[in-house]
C-alpha cells in the first residue's frame, strides 16, 4: 500500500515538474505559432547592434578597430558552438525591432521579453540581467525622493523632471514604458538612440536626467570623464536579457538549440571569464573613479607623506631630502606598477593633486619640526619624542600600506592579467611596500623595514590574495555595492593587521631565531676583541 502512494505521488511530481519547465520555456516561444517551416537547414543568420557599451561596441587596437562587447562575445560563441555563422550589422534599436518583425534581420541581442514582441519573435531562455538606474548631475536642482517605482515616475512628473530614454527599450519595470508611452508625458519624454546621446542631452543641459542600465550608464560617464558631475541614483529593479529570433526566417528548433547551449555555457569558466573581461572592468573604473575610493587614496598619500616626514626629522634631513622621502613611498610603487603593466597613462600624471597634498604636508610638517627645535634646542634627543616619530612611522606606513593594496590588485584586473590570484597580490605588494623599500634604499639603510622587520609586506600579500579570491569568486555576478563593501573591509583588516604585528612583536618567519642571530653577532664581536 505505501509503494502505490509512494508511486503515485512520484508520477504526480514528475507530470507537475515537466508542466512548469514546459511552462517556463513556452512564455519565450508559443510552438503553435511558427511561421518558419521545420525544414530549413539555418547555416547563416544576421543580426545587429548599435552602441551600448560594454555589450556591443566598437574597440580601437594597434591594430584597427574590431566589434565587440558581451553580448557579442556571448552570440558569437554560442552560434560557433550550433554551427551558426553569425553576421552583425549596425542598425538602430527601433529598426532591428521592424527588422525582426518583417523577416529582413534574423536575431538581436540584449532584449526584454514582451507580449507585443513574442507575436513576431521568439525570445532565449535568459543569458544575463539588466539592473535600471536613474542619472543626473550631482547638484540637480530637481531633488526626486522616493523608495518605489511609482513614487518615482509620481516626482518625474510633478517637477515636470525633463526625462532621456532610449528609443524602443523596454525597462525593467513596465510602469516606466508605460509612463514613456503615455501622450500625457510626451512633455518630458525625451527619446535618443542611445545611452551615449543621452548622457550628452545631460551634460548640455536638455535634460535633467536619463534612465539606462546601471553598467552602460556607467561605461558612458566614464568615457566622458563624467562621474564628477553625474550621479547614480539605484531604481533596485532587475529584468532578465534574452537573444530574439524573428519568427519568419528562424525555426523553432534552432532557438531550442541556443536554449540548451545557454545552459550548458552559464556555469562555464569561459562565461565568467567573459563578463570579468566585459562588465568588472566597468565596474570597478566606477569604483576607483568614484570620490570615496579618491579619498582613500588621498588618505594612503598623506599616511605615507607623514611618515617620510618622521624619517626625515630623525635623520635631520634637509627640506628637499624630507620631500624626497615623502613622495617616495607614496607614489613610487604605483609608478612601478604602472610602468610594468605598461598602462598607457601614469596615475601619478593623471591625478597632479596626489603631489601638491605631499607638498603642502611636507612644508607643513618640516616647519613645525622647525619651530620645536627653536624653542626647544634638545628635543631631538628626548625619548618620547623619538618614540613620538617611531609611533608615526609605523602607523603612517600602516594606513598607506592598507590603502594602496586595494588599488594593487584593482589595477591588475583592469589590465586583464591573469592568473589573479597569482598577480593581484604581488601588485598589492608593489604598489603597498615599492615606494617603502625605494625609501629605505635611498637612505642607504641596510634594514629595509617592509623585509627585514616584523610582518609587513606578507599583510600585503596576504590581504592582495584574499581581495583578488574575492573579485574572481564573484566576478560573474559583479555588483558595485559589495566591492565597495569589500574595498573597506581589506583596507581596514590590513591596517589592524599591520598595527597587531607591530606592537605585539610578532616574530616573522626565519632562516634562523632572532636569539641564534643574536649570540653569533656578540660572538664574532669578542673575535675581534681579542
Amino acid at each position: 500500500m505505501q509503494m502505490r502512494l509512494f508511486s503515485i505521488f512520484f508520477v504526480s511530481f514528475m507530470l507537475f515538474f515537466v508542466q512548469k519547465t514546459y511552462a517556463l520555456d513556452s512564455k519565450y516561444y508559443d510552438p503553435s505559432s511558427v511561421q518558419c517551416a521545420e525544414s530549413i537547414n539555418k547555416k547563416q543568420l544576421t543580426s545587429g547592434w548599435y552602441v551600448w557599451e560594454p555589450y556591443q561596441f566598437y574597440k580601437v587596437t594597434a591594430s584597427g578597430s574590431k566589434l565587440t562587447g558581451m553580448d557579442i562575445e556571448l552570440a558569437n560563441i554560442l552560434s560557433r558552438s550550433i554551427g551558426i555563422e553569425l553576421i552583425h550589422e549596425r542598425v538602430n534599436w527601433k529598426k532591428h525591432q521592424q527588422e525582426l518583425k518583417l523577416g529582413s534581420r534574423d536575431m538581436a541581442s540584449g532584449a526584454a521579453y514582451t507580449q507585443e514582441r513574442a507575436q513576431y519573435a521568439y525570445f532565449s531562455i535568459p543569458y544575463r540581467f539588466e539592473e535600471d538606474s536613474l542619472f543626473t548631475f550631482e547638484d540637480s536642482g530637481k531633488n526626486l525622493d522616493f523608495t518605489s517605482v511609482s513614487e518615482f515616475l509620481a516626482q518625474v512628473r510633478l517637477q515636470n523632471f525633463n526625462l532621456g530614454v532610449t528609443r524602443g527599450s523596454i525597462y525593467a519595470d513596465p510602469q516606466i514604458d508605460l509612463f514613456i508611452s503615455d501622450k500625457m508625458n510626451q512633455d518630458i519624454v525625451r527619446q535618443y538612440d542611445n545611452d551615449d546621446e543621452s548622457l550628452l542631452a545631460l551634460i548640455e543641459g536638455h535634460i535633467d536626467g536619463f534612465i539606462a542600465d546601471r553598467v552602460v550608464g556607467s561605461a558612458a560617464i566614464l568615457h566622458l570623464d563624467a562621474i564628477s558631475k553625474v550621479k547614480e541614483i539605484p531604481l533596485n529593479i532587475k529584468v532578465p536579457i534574452h537573444f530574439m529570433f524573428s519568427k519568419k526566417t528562424v525555426p523553432i528548433d534552432l532557438v531550442d538549440k541556443f536554449n540548451r547551449k545557454i545552459k550548458q555555457f552559464f556555469d562555464s569558466e569561459e562565461y565568467r571569464s567573459v563578463v570579468k573581461t566585459y562588465l568588472y572592468p566597468v565596474l570597478l573604473l566606477q569604483t576607483i573613479d568614484s570620490k570615496w575610493f579618491y579619498f582613500i587614496g588621498v588618505i594612503g598619500t598623506i599616511a605615507f607623506a607623514i611618515s617620510g616626514i618622521a624619517i626625515a626629522s630623525k635623520d635631520n634631513a634637509t627640506l628637499f631630502g624630507t620631500f624626497f622621502l615623502a613622495m617616495l613611498p607614496s607614489v613610487g610603487g604605483g609608478v612601478m606598477r604602472d610602468v610594468l603593466v605598461n598602462r598607457d597613462e601614469v596615475v601619478l600624471f593623471l591625478t597632479p593633486s596626489y603631489m601638491y597634498y605631499i607638498m603642502i604636508i611636507v612644508l607643513i610638517g618640516f616647519s613645525t619640526v622647525r619651530l620645536l627645535e627653536y624653542y626647544n634646542k634638545g628635543s631631538n634627543e628626548d625619548a618620547i619624542v623619538k618614540r613620538f616619530w617611531d609611533n608615526v612611522l609605523v602607523i603612517g606606513d600602516a594606513i598607506g600600506q592598507a590603502s594602496f593594496i586595494v588599488t594593487g590588485v584593482t589595477i591588475a584586473i583592469m589590465a586583464k592579467i591573469e592568473p589573479i590570484e597569482l598577480w593581484g597580490p604581488f601588485f598589492a605588494f608593489l604598489t603597498a611596500n615599492g615606494g617603502c623599500i625605494l625609501r629605505d634604499l635611498m637612505r642607504k639603510n641596510p634594514h629595509i623595514i617592509c623585509i627585514n622587520g616584523t610582518f609587513n609586506a606578507e599583510i600585503s600579500v596576504l590581504w592582495g590574495v584574499i581581495f583578488s579570491v574575492y573579485l574572481d569568486m564573484n566576478s560573474h555576478d559583479p555588483d558595485a555595492d559589495s566591492i565597495k563593501s569589500i574595498v573597506y573591509v581589506i583596507a581596514i583588516g590590513a591596517f589592524l593587521t599591520r598595527i597587531t604585528a607591530h606592537y605585539l612583536n610578532l616574530p616573522n618567519l626565519r632562516f634562523r631565531a632572532e636569539k641564534n642571530i643574536s649570540t653569533q653577532r656578540s660572538g664574532s664581536g669578542k673575535k675581534n676583541l681579542k
